[in-house]
């Protein structure tokens, strides 16, 4: 095994395809937890029987908040024992606490929540080392290209998973998808062990960082000027997409009465824009340089907004997708474009600077997304597009006194 692993560690650090390939499960599960999963909420709030208002909300929210923070134990634990055992430690716990939520009785709202956050918690390792694995084997430009293209193949998932998930719901119960998850989880352990080979090279350098205390080894990266940017840059980006995923199904569904075959069309449309920008995003950052495509990504939230707040009285699906569109060119640029950036003088501690900004990215974007879909009116989408409008607004003023202070 050891012998194929080296070859493969060989072959895939010449081809950014290969290397996706290879780490397939590392970042497609986790993702594939919430976009399968969207067309059952109002199945989920319907079925438990003394929950509160807000479990379809939670549901969401709890697990992308434990995407993030898992991603802070594991990034430290990835640079101690590796990439590939952190990886088949958390398949491991997401296919464990998957078959358990498919168990779990109408009166146990609160033991379902714990089981998806553990869930989460397990399949956010699979993250952490996909992006550590990333770092590990390009630099430069290729490190930019390999980022861009996994959020490319990333959004692959949105386009079909809704879809998907509405299929399996016409003749099953919310249940059956995580018998789904289970076996999947299961699938992605043997991809892993088998074709999934360790990037962590073990330095003198790496022994003396992680002799670091937890914490003020995180605090030495926050320290780092391109590292908070970029950061920074990216949770606009993510909050728009996670603010998207949380309100589409409540809005569209919820309150437009829209099937759920046709919130997977439409949820599928979104995420074709993402995955074409994520693909092209490198090149126009390499033709137009970064500054002048950031600027794009900030005028697309912008245009957006005023364009579905001038709509937002017909209250119609389509005066709701259209705008989307236009601001998710933005969200696409600002997820494709920072990671490199803020990463790109981390090669020696990866893991844990991986585990950092995906941490932060995430769970400040998830629990942004979830506060704002619980205290805005789902009957109008005009509040929806007010906080596109806003958030193109903060990073001007963000820009403005960033540039002052220099």
């Amino acid at each position: 095994m050891k012998h194929i692993h080296k070859i493969l560690k060989h072959k895939s650090s010449e081809s950014i395809f290969l290397t996706l390939l290879f780490t397939l499960p590392l970042f497609t599960l986790l993702p594939l937890g919430v976009d399968l999963f969207l067309p059952a909420l109002n199945d989920i709030q319907n079925y438990f029987t003394n929950s509160n208002n807000h479990i379809e909300k939670l549901s969401i929210s709890l697990y992308l908040l434990f995407w993030g923070l898992g991603q802070l134990v594991w990034g430290k634990v990835a640079d101690i024992i590796g990439r590939r055992k952190v990886a088949l430690l958390g398949l491991f716990f997401f296919t464990l606490f998957s078959f358990l939520i498919s168990t779990v009785n109408k009166e146990d709202a609160d033991l379902f929540l714990t089981y998806r956050a553990l869930q989460s918690f397990g399949g956010s390792a699979c993250f952490t080392a996909i992006f550590a694995i990333i770092r590990d084997t390009f630099d430069g430009h290729k490190l930019t290209k390999a980022y861009s293209y996994l959020n490319g193949f990333l959004a692959i998932i949105p386009i079909s998973a809704p879809l998907i998930g509405a299929f399996l719901l016409q003749n099953n119960d919310w249940q059956y998808l995580f018998l789904v998850f289970t076996f999947v989880g299961l699938a992605s352990m043997v991809w892993t062990y088998v074709l999934t080979a360790e990037t962590l090279v073990k330095t003198k350098k790496d022994r003396l960082l992680k002799k670091e205390k937890f914490f003020e080894s995180y605090v030495n990266i926050l320290k780092n000027d391109n590292f908070r940017i970029y950061l920074f840059l990216s949770i606009i980006g993510f909050l728009g997409i996670m603010f998207y995923i949380t309100v589409s199904p409540l809005y569209l569904i919820g309150h437009l009465n829209i099937s759920k075959i046709d919130f997977g069309y439409m949820f599928m449309s979104i995420a074709f824009i993402f995955m074409i920008g994520s693909f092209t995003v490198p090149n126009l950052v390499e033709k137009y340089g970064l500054k002048n495509i950031l600027t794009f990504a900030v005028i697309s939230y912008f245009v957006g907004g005023i364009v579905g707040i001038s709509m937002s009285s017909y209250d119609t699906w389509y005066t709701y997708i259209i705008p989307m569109a236009i601001s998710a060119m933005g969200c696409t640029i600002f997820v494709s474009a920072c990671p490199a950036y803020a990463l790109r003088d981390f090669k020696e501690n990866a893991g844990q600077a991986s585990g950092l900004f995906s941490a932060l990215n995430f769970s400040i974007s998830s629990l942004g997304a979830t506060y704002l879909a619980s205290t805005l009116n789902i009957s109008s989408s005009k509040p929806y597009f007010a906080v596109f409008l806003a958030l193109s607004i903060i990073v001007v003023i963000a820009s403005f006194l960033y540039t002052r202070k220099k």
